[in-house]
């Protein structure tokens, strides 16, 4: 097990290395896709490799210059790295610009500084009853098909969407079968190894991290843990978009927490509903999977169902006592759902703690301070 979590650390300690060195491997055209709700099997159907944009790695320095300082850090280091320069292994990027404001500024900033051979804009709609969504929605799937076609000179059929579908569901039920086996032994695996595991997965070939998450799983599934009952379970919620600092996840454990479970986009979010009844029109298929309202996304708009209530019975599932929100600064769909979010919890007497955590270097001892008395307070409910 030791082994495949160290390649897994190998590829996310360095993804712009890795990212780089697959596209020498394997000659294929390399798309960035931005998270958290394009279309990847699309892009895989058109014989290219998609992988999820991600937070840099270091300070932003010539991003500023471009974006303001009160943008996200996934943002923020996206424009950095891409004026840097260092992005140009990827032939393409596509950007869900309806998503947030943020994201709306990428394609007029990467157009005039990056140019790259490739991008695509896709306006996925908003949530709402009526069959005007359903239509824009699909008609935008559509062109984004031909589109991806046009650039990679293949003539993108149903069986090779198809057939890409069927690669990525394996995977979600692959990442899904490693996150049954944390929830039965959640001491089998650090919180920031699974979240190593979920990025993993946005970043290789899902063939190729499809045969690397079996091995793992039965490597788990023969593990044998001592169970560690004194630790009190906790969920996790929010971090949309980007990876949490791992330093944070070591933090909560070493203060006794432990995450049997998360509602986190590098996490659960990410491999969640598996395409269905896509065999006759695989197009209309991803179409319904984005329809689906759970795991609510505050991007979507989704007004009848409230995330707190799906927080709670995520929390119930896996025996836990509390819950801590993870909310990326500046990230205005969750800073804006937050406050009936608490107050729902509230009503329902659960612990609750909100954590801020941005890109940059924040104050870990002010914050462990906070889990500490968070730790305290769940453990005496």
């Amino acid at each position: 097990m030791k082994k495949v979590l160290a390649k897994i650390d190998e590829i996310t300690a360095d993804p712009y290395r890795y990212v780089a060195h697959l596209k020498e491997r394997t000659g294929k055209k390399i798309i960035g896709c931005f998270p958290m709700h394009v279309p990847e099997e699309l892009v895989h159907a058109a014989g290219m490799l998609p992988v999820v944009i991600w937070r840099g790695n270091e300070l932003v320095t010539w991003g500023h210059s471009h974006v303001p300082p009160y943008n996200c850090g996934v943002t923020r280091t996206f424009i950095d790295d891409a004026v840097k320069g260092k992005l140009q292994f990827m032939d393409g990027m596509v950007f869900h610009v309806r998503q947030c404001l943020q994201a709306g500024e990428f394609p007029l900033i990467i157009e005039r500084n990056v140019k790259p051979a490739y991008m695509e804009i896709l306006y996925l709609p908003p949530i709402y009853e009526g069959e005007a969504i359903k239509s824009f929605l699909l008609d935008d799937l559509i062109l984004f098909k031909e589109s991806l076609g046009n650039f990679s000179g293949k003539k993108i059929t149903d069986d090779d969407i198809i057939k890409s579908i069927g690669i990525y569901n394996e995977n979600r039920s692959l990442l899904g079968r490693i996150y049954e086996i944390r929830r039965e032994k959640p001491e089998i695996i650090k919180a920031k190894d699974v979240m190593k595991i979920v990025w993993s997965s946005m970043l290789m070939p899902k063939e190729d991290n499809n045969e690397l998450l079996k091995e793992l799983i039965s490597k788990m599934e023969k593990q044998e843990v001592k169970p560690e009952p004194d630790r009190l379970r906790i969920i996790l919620v929010g971090g949309l978009c980007q990876t949490i600092n791992f330093d944070i996840l070591d933090i909560m454990e070493e203060l006794g927490l432990i995450i049997p479970d998360d509602d986190l986009y590098v996490g659960s979010r990410y491999f969640a509903n598996k395409i269905t009844d896509f065999e006759k029109n695989p197009i209309k298929a991803i179409a319904n999977r984005y329809l689906k309202k759970t795991p609510l996304c505050p991007t979507k708009s989704v007004w009848d169902i409230h995330w707190a209530d799906e927080a709670i019975k995520k929390m119930k599932l896996n025996k836990a006592k509390g819950i801590i929100n993870v909310i990326v600064k500046f990230c205005p769909p969750h800073t804006t759902y937050y406050p009936d979010f608490k107050s729902v919890l509230a009503e329902n007497n659960i612990p609750e703690l909100a954590i801020e955590v941005e890109h940059e270097i924040i104050s870990f001892e002010s914050l462990k301070t906070r889990l500490q008395t968070f730790t305290e307070i769940v453990g005496g409910v």
